[in-house]
């Protein structure tokens, strides 16, 4: 492969609770080469660093460069953080509070370092190279583990006066319902996400319901991979696509809501669940949102399934980081 004319490079980085992914990015937004590795999110900051580090390496070994050769990074990563800083205030899925993630990252590459929210970054690469491509307002659903927003309004990422707006998985859409890991009830997150339904699951096949998934989730402690519920459906177990369809109605009533406050042109449906159900799941999404939006009564908002996968987070911080740093 020629790099030749495909600088200056950037390496954009996905932190999450269970794997981080690395990528050395060209001028023209094409991933070079990729690593990934798991978090050792029990063992700190510290750790995370040196993880990060080691995958970036990985990364840049697979493109033929070194860190000589790229010009900044940028890491997406669970917040709450403070980009301007670059602290992680806090996250309870990695074990770190008020840790300086990118001014540590930065002194170890020699680099400018930017940090931004994870699901701000892959909404944002979603935005400017997958599904969001010529359009300006948009709201962008992840939907995995938990349910996480991103918002892009006149072509930029809003956060709001408090810097965290966007946080779409904590609206209520169901008073009195299921307790959500922020402590309120009836979050769409409590509802909705993959967590959710294994949740859900589970429950049914305690009341004598059977599944498929009995054994997997008894094995696993209730816990439930994407694949391995788009795989139930598949088998058309009837518990698994009950309850994604309960799933898909109440994010639909989320989106709703969105729909009729905040009128963008598109909402993008990605995360692990929308990646393994694909379009029939977003087909539930959109068709629960319809039902309860007041304000488009022509149909011109869409709703849409992510296209990036796995590497709207490397593009998306890629991206920001060229923004802040690089001038060509």
């Amino acid at each position: 492969m020629s790099l030749q004319g495909a600088g200056p490079f950037v390496v954009g980085i996905d932190l999450g609770g269970t794997k981080t992914l690395a990528g050395v990015v060209g001028a023209d937004n094409q991933i070079l080469g990729r690593s990934k590795r798991s978090t050792p999110a029990k063992e700190g900051g510290p750790a995370i660093v040196q993880t990060i580090v080691q995958c970036v390496d990985d990364a840049l070994k697979s493109a033929g460069l070194t860190r000589n050769d790229i010009a900044a990074a940028g890491i997406g990563s669970p917040g709450p953080l403070d980009p301007e800083t670059g602290v992680v205030l806090f996250s309870a899925n990695m074990n770190v509070r008020n840790f300086p993630l990118g001014p540590d990252l930065s002194a170890v590459l020699q680099r400018p370092v930017l940090l931004q929210n994870d699901v701000r970054v892959g909404g944002y690469g979603e935005f400017r190279l997958g599904a969001g491509r010529g359009y300006q307002n948009i709201v962008a659903a992840f939907v995995g583990t938990g349910i996480g927003g991103s918002l892009i309004v006149d072509g930029k990422i809003f956060t709001g006066s408090t810097g965290n707006a966007g946080e779409l998985g904590h609206i209520i859409v169901k008073t009195g319902g299921p307790k959500c890991g922020c402590g309120a009830h009836g979050c769409v997150e409590a509802l909705a996400s993959r967590t959710a339904i294994a949740r859900r699951i589970s429950k049914a096949i305690r009341k004598g319901h059977p599944s498929v998934l009995s054994d997997k989730l008894a094995k696993k402690s209730g816990r439930l991979k994407s694949g391995e519920l788009a795989d139930a459906i598949a088998r058309n177990d009837q518990v698994a696509i009950r309850e994604v369809q309960r799933a898909a109605h109440y994010l639909g009533v989320c989106l709703s809501g969105l729909s009729n406050v905040l009128g963008p042109e598109l909402f993008i449906i990605g995360g692990g669940v929308a990646g393994a159900l694909g379009d029939s799941y977003v087909d539930l999404v959109r068709a629960s949102a319809r039902r309860h939006m007041i304000t488009d009564p022509d149909g011109k908002i869409r709703i849409v399934r992510a296209a990036l996968g796995d590497d709207a987070g490397i593009l998306g911080a890629s991206l920001l980081a060229r923004e802040r740093f690089v001038t060509v």
